[in-house]
Formats: C-alpha cells, sequence, structure tokens
C-alpha cells in the first residue's frame, strides 16, 4: 500500500514523523509533502493565485519528504495534481498537535486536507492527538505522546485500503486518540463548545482600543465542550479513542449511511484487533 502523508503543523513537527514511522512499520511506502512551517486553523484554505512548490527534504527515493510553501490543502492538491505522488491508496493527515473535536473541527486543517483528498477521490483519515494532560483546551499546554494514536491511525489506515470497495466515495474519518493510550475506539458524533459571553478575554491594547481577541488568551477559562454522550469529545474524556466519518457526496443521505455502517464495522475490528474486545 502506498499513503500520502500531509499534516498542517508543518514538516519538523513530532505527529508527522510518529505518523510516517508507524505506516513505515506497516509495511506502507509514504510520500510525505508537509507544509514549510505550522499553518494550524486555516480549514480548508487553498492558494488559487499564489504559486505552490514543492522542495524535496529527504527521505528516500522509495519514502519521500516534500516541502510544500502553501497551505495543507495545497500540499495534498498539489502531491496528487502534479502526479509526483504517483499512484496512492489512500490520503493521511496529522499527526495533529492537539485533538481536533467537535465544533472545533471546522477550523481544522488538518482536516481540511484529508477532506481535499476525498475529494480528489481517495479514501481519507484525519489524526489528532490529544495533549498528555487529557485538557481540552483550545491552546494546549502540556506536550503529547503520539505512540499509541500512531498504531491506530496505522491499523485504520490498513483497513481503508483493504476494504476500499465497500467505502463509500468522498469519506472521511476523523481520528481523535485522548491524551494516555485508549483503552477502546468508539463511533462517535461532533460534540459542540458552549460559548456565550465573555467567551473570549480581549488582551489590553491601550488607546482606548479593545484590544485583541485571540483563541485561549486565558487557557484555564475556555469554552469548555457539551460533553453529549456519544459524542467524540465524551469519549476522549473516557480514555476512548474515538472515529467520526464524514462523507462529502454532498446531498447522497446513501452514502452517509453506508459509511455509517462501514465504520461501525471497521470499529469493531479495531477493538478486537488491538483491544482484545
Amino acid at each position: 500500500m502506498r499513503v500520502l502523508l500531509a499534516n498542517d503543523d508543518g514538516v519538523h513537527a513530532q505527529g508527522l514523523a510518529a505518523a510516517r514511522e508507524a505506516l513505515l512499520e506497516a509495511g506502507a511506502s509514504v510520500f510525505t509533502v508537509a507544509p514549510d512551517a505550522p499553518r494550524s486553523g486555516t480549514g480548508r484554505s487553498a492558494s488559487f493565485r499564489a504559486p505552490v512548490a514543492l522542495t524535496r527534504h529527504g527521505g528516500t527515493d522509495q519514502n519521500p519528504i516534500y516541502v510544500a510553501n502553501g497551505t495543507p490543502t495545497d500540499s495534498v492538491r498539489a502531491a496528487i495534481l502534479s502526479g509526483e505522488a504517483g499512484h496512492i491508496d489512500a490520503v493521511v493527515s496529522g499527526i495533529n498537535e492537539g485533538a481536533n473535536l467537535g465544533d472545533d473541527a471546522t477550523y481544522s486543517s488538518t482536516l481540511g486536507a484529508a477532506i481535499e483528498g476525498a475529494l480528489l477521490g481517495f479514501p481519507s483519515i484525519a489524526a489528532s492527538q490529544q495533549t498528555r494532560d487529557g485538557r481540552f483546551r483550545l491552546i494546549d499546554l502540556t506536550g503529547y505522546d503520539f505512540d499509541a494514536g500512531a498504531r491506530l491511525l496505522a491499523v485504520l489506515v490498513q483497513l481503508m485500503i483493504e476494504e476500499r470497495q465497500n467505502l463509500p466515495p468522498r469519506s472521511v474519518l476523523n481520528l481523535n486518540s485522548p491524551g494516555k493510550p485508549a483503552t477502546e475506539l468508539r463511533l462517535a458524533h461532533f460534540d459542540e463548545r458552549h460559548w456565550g459571553p465573555e467567551s473570549i478575554y480581549p488582551v489590553p491594547a491601550g488607546g482606548g482600543n479593545m484590544g485583541y481577541l485571540l483563541f485561549g488568551t486565558h487557557p484555564e477559562r475556555d469554552p469548555v465542550f457539551r460533553m453529549m454522550p456519544g459524542s467524540d469529545a465524551w469519549a476522549l474524556a473516557q480514555g476512548f479513542a474515538s472515529v467520526t466519518p464524514m462523507n462529502f457526496k454532498w446531498s447522497s443521505a446513501i452514502g452517509r449511511r453506508g459509511l455509517q455502517r462501514w465504520t461501525r464495522a471497521a470499529v469493531a475490528r479495531v477493538n478486537h484487533e488491538l483491544f482484545g474486545g
């Protein structure tokens, strides 16, 4: 199997290296293309007028690493549409530094890169890792342990490729691993953050200005998830990994139902193989 691996934290990110190593250990050949600097929170942003260049950054001829001077979506588009990546079986994005759960996932360029892979015709997965302390901050502070999540990612990628004929077109899996090694994988829906007045605290600017409104300016007062049972945030709070299936065959209810069935079966198989469940 041959995989296109991208991310949004940049070519030097530890999560990218962990994903690449796990995929190689699983027997995949890996074409890696990553932004030249972190591009977190850019969602599906793409460069329609500025040129996007791919520059060799290392690896081997069989498993090369390239740097892109654009967004994560640009990275995937450039690698596939230029033909540089050659034949691939799946697109993997991650492993992101920080969980991409619920409403937060709409900002995620880790997810944005995976969606691009799906729209271009490939089974795609976005993988993210919660911070070590298991908190749900908007800005993580305590670092990450990627190994367990990387092994889980590699198993899911193998399943997506092996059973591609049963996977509805334009499918994306959004995988999140908890701060400590997961005890189980759960099929989950997206949770919601509870936003309200004064959810974001301004940084004073002086001179009569309101100041700067930034995510995570007060990390102990981040808007909380609702923790709806069965949601992705709820699953991580229980020590589970979560996988949320999304189908981008936009108006097809059949595609969504088929993806739910496929993912439910995949979760059962992963739990049997990895967790003895």
